[in-house]
């Protein structure tokens, strides 16, 4: 088991007026090469979770293990753990700070305290894995490029870290249809061919049902559901009574079997669809 929580908690502001709990009791385990989606409305605790993941945040009680040692407060442990584990906040390309693009990517491999050759193969490598030609854009302001360009940036500079694991909090957020495919198509990548660890934080269930094994649905800040996308969108109304909803490949796949159409169950993506339909065509045609 690569990450683990245990009865994880979290209150915000303890002992004010404005004490917010906003996660109760949470136990999560994170299997070694896994892409797995947490979902749920907006405020229901998705991203101050994934913040304990690398220690940004700390627990009110509860622990959080990775590889089975306790995430601890003291420098030496939060360096080894953001060694491991990467995050990406939610529009990050307004995190960039640095006058070129190479010197933001080098950030955190020089924080390391890496060797200057080390620093420079990690971030011409991440910038590649992300489509970006490291001579081409590695010498211009980070604020020339596109958004999604400048995001794709911001991904590299954590995959120049070289984690184990990646979280992923709203990747696509703000991007536009192009943008959009682009960095879903990078994630796939990264898991797939790269062989990294993702958590996807998203909202759009369009979005998990393409790359998520695994999907956890998170509620008032606790875990109301964890199974496939196929287990998870078969509970419709609970996801509905939670603010949530099903990809609209799912809805009309529920619609036809209510009118006794023969649609097979795990039907969420177009390709799912396609593929449903064109099977049932040879079929017929055999």
């Amino acid at each position: 088991m690569l990450l683990r929580t245990e009865n994880l908690t979290h209150v915000y502001m303890p002992g004010t007026p404005f004490e917010i709990t906003a996660l109760k009791d949470v136990n999560l385990e994170i299997r070694q090469g896994e892409l797995l989606a947490v979902i749920g409305e907006t405020g229901s605790g998705k991203s101050t979770l994934v913040q304990h993941f690398n220690g940004l945040l700390k627990p009110t009680s509860g622990r959080v293990l990775l590889a089975g040692e306790e995430l601890g407060s003291d420098r030496a442990s939060l360096l080894r753990v953001r060694r491991r584990v990467g995050l990406l906040f939610q529009f990050p390309e307004q995190q960039l700070f640095e006058e070129t693009v190479f010197e933001d990517v080098a950030f955190g491999p020089r924080n390391l305290g890496l060797p200057e050759a080390e620093v420079r193969s990690r971030v011409r490598k991440a910038l590649a894995v992300m489509g970006l030609d490291p001579d081409e854009i590695g010498c211009r302001p980070p604020f020339s490029l596109s958004g999604g360009q400048m995001r794709r940036v911001a991904m590299a500079g954590v995959l120049a870290m070289e984690p184990e694991l990646l979280i992923l909090d709203e990747p696509t957020a703000g991007l536009d249809p192009r943008g959009k495919k682009e960095m879903l198509d990078m994630v796939r990548l990264l898991h797939r061919e790269k062989g990294l660890t993702v958590v996807l934080v998203s909202h759009s269930m369009e979005d998990v049902a393409r790359l998520a094994s695994r999907l956890v649905v998170i509620s008032g800040g606790e875990i109301k559901m964890t199974g496939t996308p196929e287990e998870i969108f078969l509970r419709r109304f609970e996801l509905e009574e939670m603010g949530l909803g099903v990809p609209q490949m799912a809805l009309l796949a529920g619609k036809l079997r209510a009118a006794g159409k023969n649609v097979p169950p795990g039907i969420f993506t177009v390709e799912s669809a396609r593929d449903a339909i064109l099977s049932l065509l040879g079929g017929a045609g055999g």
